[in-house]
């Protein structure tokens, strides 16, 4: 799947994997914020092509997007089954079922009792089923995991349009591991018009002129 920007794909060897398991952390609690928008706008390049109900699996310390927040991202609330989870049992067992079921993507929390055999499972189901699992993970979190993707994501001032306003949201995001690809480090912002990721502007251009 791209992510509508060249230079990541090429880092993800062609894009992110669909059938695979994929970690997001903010840099720190300040940042869980960019790490939704960051994640729902991965969610939103899935949607595009797979647009079918989507069950959203969240405990603490993340809690739940917001429904207007999901619009935003061209993202219907109503293609949505949010799910409460008291533990971690509990949120490995409905996002397995989600996967069970024919979900086309599910969104989760990874815990502090979430170990290496249990992020192994979700990749194994994630694979079989050719589903992509999102799991947000608390910034000091360092223990292994299963996922062939693991993403920092940093806040940065949005984009202000001609008037002054704030408009696009813009994150710094870092690629910390990619199975058979190399890691990297970018500012991206989601664009409202067109509903996805780019490079802004002017690093754009920039990337342009070196190049040529």
């Amino acid at each position: 799947m791209s992510t509508n920007i060249g230079e990541i794909d090429i880092c993800l060897r062609g894009g992110l994997a669909l059938g695979a398991l994929h970690e997001i952390a903010a840099t720190d609690f300040r940042a869980i914020p960019s790490a939704w928008g960051f994640l729902l706008a991965l969610m939103a390049r899935v949607e595009r092509k797979n647009a079918v109900v989507w069950p959203l699996v969240s405990s603490e310390p993340f809690g739940m997007p917001y429904a207007c927040g999901l619009k935003s991202f061209g993202l219907n609330p109503g293609d949505f089954l949010m799910v409460r989870c008291r533990c971690e049992h509990d949120a490995a067992w409905a996002m397995e079922e989600a996967l069970r079921v024919g979900a086309r993507a599910v969104i989760g929390a990874r815990t502090r009792d979430m170990d290496l055999t249990a992020s192994r499972r979700l990749q194994l189901a994630a694979q079989r089923s050719g589903t992509p699992i999102f799991l947000l993970r608390t910034h000091d979190d360092c223990r292994p995991s299963a996922a062939v993707s693991r993403w920092r994501v940093a806040v940065l001032p949005a984009a202000r349009d001609r008037f002054g306003l704030f408009s696009n949201p813009r994150w710094h995001i870092a690629l910390e591991y990619a199975r058979g690809g190399r890691c990297g480090e970018w500012v991206v912002e989601w664009n409202h018009e067109t509903l996805c990721l780019r490079l802004p502007s002017i690093l754009a251009d920039r990337a342009e002129r070196q190049a040529a």
